[in-house]
């Protein structure tokens, strides 16, 4: 009976076209209203192309979650590596989540691993990865593009030292050659007063903003995502400008596709072949902008396992905020129920204190009502119900 149900579901008929284009990793060739930042990457980026080796850029770019920071350098990517094709030069591009790759290790090796892909994963310390790659670099004559996306959360959390020894690469050991482009991408726009004041004269000149979509904006790209992703008639230009209205308190594009992609889904759970305006509302209810999937899924378990009881201690005492004592209790009850060994208590206040600081969490003093002073945490940009019930999920699928 199971496998009858598992194969009825299988045969079922999708709204859907193709899912893949609703995704924050799909970068479609055509960027609307993110022409003007495309193309002034491309001409910062030009002498590069034209003059391997004699110029290198370090470019920050920032704006706000949504802003189409990762598409752009993406696609830039893309069309600067076709170029230097057309023109015989060695050039690559390689794209780091800092999310991901949490550790000057990980970073290092992945840009290794852009030259060399066969280099194993361990038995290097990053003074040695870097050796390698300098001499790499120079052995191949290549030029390299490397972004740093999302570069505050390491910043954030282990400091700003990738940035530095990134730079030595284009240092007088290869013949004065400027082989490494670095871009930082970061959602703070204030990430200058974080770093060295050395790294800061080095990207003081050379900055792209990107600032929110409008609501009008966010319609345009909805509609051509729609012809990609859905079959033609599933969804009208209200529901469009429903998602448009509602991703236009932040000017998100990310969580506008979210949004279109979360009632697409509604709708095939209800056997219906077209979204209507509860299944909107209806994924709107489900979904919050400020913390995204792909942030909580960085996590590590043991970061989940903090927030699981962070959030579970607020939804069930119904309080704003919660004091660290009573995290601390619920979360030892959970590692039990996930058979993890806890965390020491200095251990469990440093992973709040970087969940604090990549935003995930809010912590602040207690005040009035509390005997004493204590920190106390809460989760301001979703509900702690829906993030505890969607952290539960992922845990049990680890």
């Amino acid at each position: 009976m199971e496998a009858d149900t598992l194969e009825d579901e299988f045969q079922k008929t999708s709204i859907f076209k193709d899912e893949s284009k609703l995704s924050v990793f799909y970068v479609p060739e055509n960027l609307p209203h993110r022409e003007g930042e495309l193309h002034q990457f491309l001409n910062i980026f030009k002498p590069v192309v034209d003059s391997p080796g004699a110029i290198s850029r370090i470019v920050l770019i920032t704006g706000p979650v949504g802003t189409g920071k990762t598409a752009v350098t993406k696609r830039a990517g893309v069309l600067l590596c076709e170029a230097a094709k057309r023109k015989g030069v060695n050039l690559k591009y390689i794209h780091i989540n800092c999310r991901r790759e949490k550790t000057n290790f990980l970073i290092l090796l992945q840009l290794a691993r852009s030259i060399i892909p066969s280099i194993p994963n361990r038995g290097y310390s990053p003074a040695e990865l870097l050796n390698i790659i300098v001499k790499s670099i120079s052995e191949q004559d290549v030029s390299i593009i490397m972004v740093l996306d999302e570069i505050d959360y390491v910043i954030n959390t282990i400091g700003e030292e990738i940035i530095y020894d990134l730079t030595r690469i284009n240092d007088e050991k290869l013949n004065s050659k400027q082989p490494l482009s670095i871009i930082l991408v970061s959602k703070n726009d204030n990430i200058q007063l974080m770093l060295d004041e050395s790294i800061i004269s080095l990207i003081s000149p050379l900055k792209i903003k990107f600032h929110p979509y409008t609501s009008l904006q966010l319609e345009s790209i909805l509609e051509a995502r729609v012809k990609e992703a859905f079959y033609q008639s599933t969804i009208s230009h209200g529901v469009i400008s429903l998602i448009a209205d509602i991703a236009s308190e932040w000017g998100d594009a990310r969580y506008a596709l979210e949004l279109l992609w979360r009632a697409g889904k509604y709708a095939e759970e209800e056997g219906v072949f077209k979204i209507f305006p509860e299944h909107v509302r209806k994924a709107r209810a489900d979904t919050c902008p400020e913390i995204s999937k792909e942030l909580i899924l960085s996590l590590d378990r043991n970061d989940k396992l903090i927030l699981l009881a962070i959030t579970r201690s607020l939804a069930r005492s119904g309080m704003a905020y919660a004091q660290i004592g009573l995290i601390e209790k619920i979360y030892h009850l959970i590692c039990e129920e996930y058979r993890e060994k806890p965390r020491s208590h200095t251990q469990i206040w440093e992973r709040v204190r970087v969940l604090s600081r990549i935003g995930v969490i809010k912590t602040r003093i207690s005040g009035r009502g509390l005997r004493g002073k204590s920190t106390i945490i809460g989760v301001e940009d979703i509900p702690a119900k829906i993030l505890e019930k969607e952290l539960t999920e992922w845990l049990k699928n680890e």
